[in-house]
């Protein structure tokens, strides 16, 4: 009743009948091999080459479910899996015809898919895109390699609707595809939706941790950075790094340069604590990396932090020994250490490193008399303070000693400035108040017998008496209050 009915080709009676007679008699392959048949004409591809595998179960010489079975694996694009139960027809059945017309049609697709696969990776879309059509004419089912391919041929003619429409289909029907989701990513990336192409991207390497596309779209993602770096859009290339860093958290290598870039941006930005971070990041992921120990290392010298420049400097010289860069870099993270380590005159004078001679002065005597013992009796802190004024003004109104200072050269050698311990700071106030080589400053002198003006130079060490103070001394009208 069955096969009547499938000569009548009315086949979906003859599936239910022979459904009928596999469940009186499952121990026949021919019931199997037969409903097979019918599902082809009705193009269910996949359900016919599960009965073709039973029907082998039972008999594994049978040709009939061998040639039936390699024929739903042609219609699905199962290509090498066709070729491979072709092969099995005819070798037992070499003069077979229906199996040499079909392997030969097999042959054909599989030829052209190939140098559609060979015109894709060399630039020729629109020839790849034409071998797909033809080929897939044959099928019943486009296999869903072919249906990529195809889309990709369509992105790089700049048809991105049709390319995002089959992605689209391919992820309806199977959310784990990794080459749908790169394929989707690579066309909002293109649209400018980084991120979500960086959520495609990271769903596909969810699938397949070693997918290479998804990987190379990362570098893509990231080469985007150094352009928008390079053109000083450091806002883009922040958010492309950013972005990057959300696609594979699992890769270290890529994610401590990621992390690197995004420093770099902060840096110019001027967020160097927030630098600070993203290089900690980077080097946990990858404890070597000497340019960012370096850069690190900068950026602690522009916050003052020099000790641990001094530290991230020797770390990366033990990885690059020879690195002379670097060593001059530690030997100046070193100066700026000791230098750190003594006396900040400046700021004990309130003033900056780039403040003029008059500016000096005026600080010195701003401070001086702020602090003078007769202002402030039985203040040890406010005599101690008064010292330490005296001793910058020492050295920073005279040229030759505050070059010295500067650059450092004071903390190999001998102190470069007077010995306090020596001199009696209210004697050298009196002479900076008293001497007849300032000019008038415009600012006026305290009520009292100080003068009313500054300028000219101020005595060097070697015109103070070499006595040590037992303490401080009021000198008569010196200070009025």
């Amino acid at each position: 009743m069955a096969n009547e009915q499938y000569k009548a080709k009315n086949y979906e009676n003859a599936i239910r009948l022979y459904s009928r007679a596999i469940e009186l008699d499952q121990t026949s392959p021919t019931f199997y091999t037969n409903r097979a048949a019918a599902l082809m004409m009705l193009k269910k591809p996949k359900i016919a080459l599960d009965d073709c595998q039973k029907a082998l179960l039972l008999d594994p010489t049978s040709i009939k479910a061998l040639l039936r079975g390699a024929k739903c694996n042609f219609t699905l694009g199962n290509l090498t899996e066709a070729d491979r139960w072709y092969t099995k027809v005819l070798n037992a059945e070499p003069n077979n015809k229906q199996a040499i017309s079909e392997y030969q049609q097999l042959q054909k697709v599989q030829n052209s898919i190939n140098q559609a696969e060979f015109c894709l990776q060399n630039g020729q879309y629109a020839f790849a895109a034409s071998l797909i059509n033809n080929v897939s004419s044959y099928l019943d089912e486009i296999p869903t390699k072919w249906k990529i391919m195809k889309a990709e041929t369509l992105l790089e003619q700049n048809e991105y609707g049709e390319a995002s429409r089959i992605a689209n289909e391919i992820l309806r029907g199977d959310q784990q595809n990794p080459d749908a989701h790169v394929l989707r990513a690579r066309i909002l990336y293109i649209e400018g939706d980084n991120q979500k192409a960086a959520a495609h991207c990271q769903e596909a390497l969810r699938c397949d941790p070693d997918h290479s596309k998804a990987r190379i779209l990362l570098k893509s993602q990231k080469n985007a950075g150094n352009e928008a770096f390079k053109k000083e859009d450091f806002n883009k290339a922040y958010e492309i790094y950013t972005l990057a860093l959300e696609i594979d958290p699992e890769n270290k290598n890529t994610n401590s340069k990621l992390y690197s870039n995004r420093s770099a941006v902060l840096v110019k930005q001027g967020k160097l604590v927030e630098a600070i971070k993203d290089m900690d990041k980077a080097l946990e992921l990858d404890p070597a990396f000497v340019k960012v120990l370096k850069r690190r290392a900068d950026t602690y010298m522009k916050l003052e932090k020099y000790s641990e420049a001094v530290q991230d400097l020797k770390a990366a010289l033990e990885i690059d020994s020879t690195n002379q860069e670097l060593r001059r870099e530690l030997h100046n993270a070193e100066r700026e250490l000791k230098k750190a380590s003594r006396k900040d005159y400046y700021k004990i004078l309130g003033i900056s490193k780039y403040a003029s001679e008059s500016d000096i002065k005026k600080a010195y005597r701003k401070a001086a008399l702020q602090h003078h013992p007769d202002k402030n009796c039985g203040d040890s802190e406010a005599e101690v303070k008064f010292k330490e004024i005296g001793e910058a003004y020492a050295i920073l109104s005279d040229p030759v000693k505050k070059q010295r200072y500067d650059s450092g050269v004071d903390l190999d050698g001998p102190n470069c400035g007077m010995d306090f311990d020596t001199v009696d700071p209210n004697l050298f106030f009196q002479m900076f108040m008293n001497s007849d080589n300032f000019s008038n400053m415009g600012s006026g002198g305290p009520r009292g017998g100080f003068p009313s003006g500054f300028g000219g130079g101020f005595p060097s060490s070697r015109e103070f008496p070499r006595q040590r103070s037992s303490g401080y001394h009021s000198y008569g009208n010196t200070f009025h209050s």
